[in-house]
């Protein structure tokens, strides 16, 4: 037996089975509906303990070795989230401004989550007096006459330390930096409750790092900033907040705001045209309650397994709205074409699952295919994606066969009006079979313009650069986005002498790079102490600010300093003195560019630092540039996987080898017209876009298997390519026609995104879905009746007749029976 003809009695056994189901479901609608409902109702329990997460930690894996390390260093250095004030005073050495500086700096060391406050109030003054080593902060003393701020102003730019870190060249700007807490207060005990004896015999190895700060008290910390800040901000003082901690702070705000406004309008819009479309109530309600469920079921799974909400995963709700509507609509439609007055409800549910049963699994299978295809991804939230979105499908599937049929048999609702005998199609049939028409018609003239285009849109592809640069994304006005751009623009931003000196030329080595006019700011280290200190003790002399030439001088000298009272020497060395960290302060820049700098900047310190120690780059720079890095791989894997991933399934629903193949040359075509457009507007692969490939393949082929599977029924029944377009268009076409008006709608709802690459990626994927409608009309039946020809009857398709005996679930005048 041919391979073809195995698939095609596999196919009709499905369709049986399916149909069965549908009986089997209607007569148990009360208890199907108890069920699903106890599954939601225990998923939905868990939903309180969902978590969101939007650190630069969580794009990469737990296991990847540069969050590792980020990790360590957080634990080691303190260094969990920092926030950059910059303050634009009329005049900054002021006996007023330092008084208000002054309060500022006190408010915030008091907000909760703050582990630190750096200022010109507290910034390390050190000097020598006498044989002492004085190490204070640097308005221990305050100025309270002119010459003593002229005196102030002296010292302040006399130090190298606090130009372009503290204050500008310029004398215009000065900076606090806030240095939130490492460790999350969640679930922390109280020392004085903790029984002593307990503590005395607990076994150092079961001792448990605690959690770090987790994102949401980072956020809450940040928000009680700006409160603070806003009370000081006026005339006479411009306030600009950035840092790592405020970007996270900023999109979580802005993601909360937008994927609220993504559901109610794409919700309210599906909505309308669902209830254009069915005129009943039940169409409306019946595609809701699948995506709503669906939604709590798979965010209740990703809280069960302890998984956060991540960026990408502000998209899932949508893209769940989308696929389950369109689910949805594919069995109502042909369950109210069916349901008359002569045909009983049961009968038209089966009828309804029998005919769009098998076509509905396939789609899920495929979508969910194209989404696993982000699981291999380096980037950890894309990777997640590729596990719950396909998750959230097979929920849509659930709900879709089991929920609907039972819903479908309780719900009161009137049976439709059947077309009349020889009454005119509806303008949107004979649109479809315009499109048909043209198609089997004029095959090659079809073909020959979409490979036209094609070649065109490679010339866009050629364009396309990559680029990951999150500020972009935030509006111009953003006020974090404007604080960013502002302080990028005014601020530039072990005892071993050997070691030491080789540390300290880091510094020269930093102020040298330059890699398209991005240029590194302060850079601060352990040699600064040493530097300073030796200074200190040599009578202040600029001379001796340097690394001293004994290793035993430098022991000494950093003991003397941390035993001044300064605690800075743990934030730059761990206890043993085994482990240094120097600090880079970089402008915020697209990540095509951050990766060639961190490269050049390896290069050049692992050059300087030789074999003397082993050196490590480390920090959300470095994250950041990682993350772009797995930007580029995750869409090369993505792509390639969801493609050997669909074909299979194309081949085995077609029966076909070739028919697997042909069938995705009008699922590739609109991601190869998405990314030739793409490349003519200049806009780039970013972390936003790069997913919008496989969710394209795996969104646009499902029309295309509804297309093919009615197709290839037709077709073994006629053997005539043309006339079988024609009755796939007037069944099917209907439902592939407002599935894609459903895609187009969800997807489009991103365009109110406050972000930049929200809006592309909902354009880009409209514009996709709507591309593969137009080549299922059009490129799809085309090759069907060129691969089809020899069996394919001359002249114009045969005629099609009105049946009375037309099954349920089936449009007047096309007659379709499953063999049994």
């Amino acid at each position: 037996m041919r391979f073809s003809h195995i698939i095609r009695h596999a196919r009709d056994r499905a369709e049986i089975a399916f149909e069965a189901w549908g009986h089997s479901v209607a007569r148990r609608a009360w208890l199907t509906i108890a069920l699903c409902g106890a599954l939601s109702l225990a998923l939905a329990s868990q939903l309180p303990r969902l978590t969101v997460d939007t650190s630069e930690q969580s794009f990469l894996h737990e296991t990847d070795p540069v969050r590792i390390t980020q990790d360590l260093a957080s634990r080691q250095f303190g260094r969990k989230g920092q926030v950059l004030i910059a303050l634009e005073p009329d005049e900054l050495f002021s006996l007023a401004f330092l008084e208000k500086l002054r309060s500022l700096h006190f408010e915030l060391e008091a907000v909760p989550q703050v582990q630190a406050v750096t200022s010109l109030i507290n910034a390390r003054n050190t000097f020598g007096r006498g044989d002492e080593l004085v190490v204070e902060d640097l308005l221990e003393r305050w100025p309270g006459t002119p010459a003593e701020l002229e005196d102030l102003e002296r010292r302040v730019f006399a130090n190298p330390l606090y130009l372009n870190h503290l204050v500008d060249e310029a004398g215009r700007i000065t900076t606090i930096t806030v240095e939130l807490d490492t460790y999350s207060s969640q679930g922390a005990q109280d020392d004085a409750e903790v029984d002593f004896e307990e503590a005395e015999w607990e076994s150092p190895t079961e001792v448990v790092d605690p959690d770090l700060l987790t994102s949401q008290e980072e956020i809450a910390a940040v928000s009680r900033l700006r409160d603070v800040l806003a009370r000081y901000e006026g005339p006479g003082l411009r306030i600009h907040l950035t840092g790592a901690a405020a970007y996270r702070q900023a999109f979580m705000s802005i993601m909360k705001r937008d994927v609220i406004n993504y559901m109610i309008l794409s919700g309210v819009l599906i909505a309308l045209m669902l209830f254009a479309l069915f005129k009943t109530l039940a169409g409306v309600l019946l595609p809701m309650t699948v995506v709503m469920l669906s939604l709590v079921c798979v965010t209740g799974t990703m809280s069960l397994f302890g998984v956060a909400v991540t960026l990408p995963m502000q998209i899932l709700p949508t893209f769940l709205l989308a696929v389950g509507a369109c689910s949805v609509v594919h069995i109502l439609v042909i369950f109210y074409r069916g349901w008359t007055a002569s045909v009983s409800r049961e009968d038209a549910i089966a009828s309804a699952l029998g005919h769009s049963g098998l076509p509905v699994a396939m789609a899920c299978l495929t979508t969910g295919g194209g989404l696993m295809s982000f699981i291999t991804s380096d980037l950890a939230p894309v990777g997640h994606f590729g596990i719950f979105g396909p998750i959230g499908i097979v929920y849509i599937l659930l709900f879709t066969l089991v929920l609907v049929p039972a819903l479908l048999q309780v719900i009161p609702m009137r049976p439709s009006t059947p077309r009349k005998r020889g009454e005119q199609l509806p303008l949107l049939d004979r649109m479809l079979l315009a499109f048909g028409f043209t198609a089997t018609r004029f095959p090659w003239a079809v073909l020959s313009v979409s490979l036209l285009l094609a070649v065109i849109c490679i010339g866009g592809i050629a364009q396309l650069r990559f680029s990951h640069d999150p500020i972009s994304w935030l509006p111009e006005d953003d006020e974090f986005r404007q604080a960013t751009e502002f302080i990028n623009e005014n601020l530039r931003g072990i005892y071993d002498p050997d070691l030491m000196r080789r540390i300290a030329r880091l510094h020269a080595e930093a102020d040298e790079l330059e890699l398209d006019s991005l240029r590194v700011g302060k850079v601060t280290s352990l040699a600064d102490i040493v530097q300073e200190t030796h200074q200190a003790l040599n009578e202040n002399r600029p001379e001796f600010y340097r690394i001293p030439d004994a290793r035993g001088v430098i022991a000494q000298e950093l003991l003397l300093f941390e035993n001044s009272g300064s605690d800075d020497l743990e934030k730059l060395v761990d206890s043993q003195f085994s482990t240094s960290i120097l600090t880079l302060r970089l402008p915020w820049v697209d990540g095509s560019h951050m990766n060639r700098l961190i490269d050049l900047t390896e290069e050049r310190f692992g050059a300087v630092i030789g074999d003397t120690a082993r050196l490590t780059l480390t920090g959300g720079t470095v994250v950041f540039a990682r993350t772009f890095d797995a930007v580029i791989r995750s869409m090369a894997q993505s792509y390639l996987l969801a493609l050997a991933i669909i074909t299979p399934l194309m081949m085995l629903l077609i029966g076909s080898l070739r028919g697997g193949l042909i069938s995705m040359v009008p699922n590739l075509f609109p991601i190869l017209m998405t990314l030739g457009l793409m490349g003519y507007l200049g806009y780039p692969l970013d972390f936003s876009t790069v997913m919008m490939g496989a969710i394209v393949l795996g969104v646009a082929v499902d029309d295309t298997i509804h297309f093919l599977h009615v197709f290839q029924r037709y077709f073994d029944r006629s053997d005539d390519a043309r006339r079988a377009v024609r009755e796939t268009l007037l069944t099917t076409g209907r439902a592939i026609t407002l599935t894609t008006i459903v895609l187009a709608i969800g997807f489009g709802s991103f365009m109110l995104s406050a972000m930049s690459n929200m809006v592309a990626l909902g354009f880009f994927v409209s514009f996709a879905v709507t591309v593969a409608f137009f080549a299922d009309l059009l490129i799809a039946p085309a090759l069907l009746v060129l691969t089809r020809r020899r069996h394919s009857k001359r002249g114009e398709p045969a005629p099609i007749t009105t049946s009375d005996d037309t099954p349920a679930g089936v449009a007047p005048g096309v007659s379709i029976r499953v063999q049994r």
